[in-house]
């Protein structure tokens, strides 16, 4: 910001200013901090090899990281994604338990746009189905 002499001020130039002082603060308010996000879920098991969407949220992207807490009653793989392009790796557990998704999101995800991020699962062996459940997601 440029410097500003006590003859510059008008009630114009004093309200551009303001206005550019909020966009500055909110832009940065974006920028920080960690916001929980709330699933929505779609299926409550999953018993094939291809990943299928068990639950997904919509929100705008104020941050560039996402962590999804998911439990499993039996060995499962699963993935966020958005925009079909994974947020971080997959991740599985060998047995009935909890797992926590993390990853950074996609740079074509541009701030302040809302976007559907799903969470997807699947068997990675055996037969019959497996109770998943979304416990909870956190961006930052």
């Amino acid at each position: 910001m440029a410097r500003i002499n006590a003859g510059d001020l008008t009630q114009k130039t004093l309200v551009e200013y303001v206005l550019d002082l909020r966009a500055r603060v909110k832009a940065l308010e974006l920028q920080v901090g960690m916001r929980a996000v709330t699933f929505s879920p779609l299926l409550t098991a999953v018993s094939g090899t291809a990943f299928e969407t068990v639950a997904f949220t919509v929100f705008p992207r104020s941050g560039s990281s996402l962590a999804v807490d998911v439990n499993a009653s039996a060995a499962l793989e699963v993935q966020a994604t958005v925009d079909g392009i994974p947020i971080g790796p997959a991740a599985t557990t060998s047995a009935a338990g909890a797992v926590t998704l993390q990853g950074f999101l996609p740079d074509t995800w541009a701030f302040g746009d809302r976007k559907r991020v799903e969470i997807k699962a699947r068997r990675p062996s055996g037969t019959g189905s497996v109770t998943v459940t979304v416990l909870g997601g956190w961006h930052r």
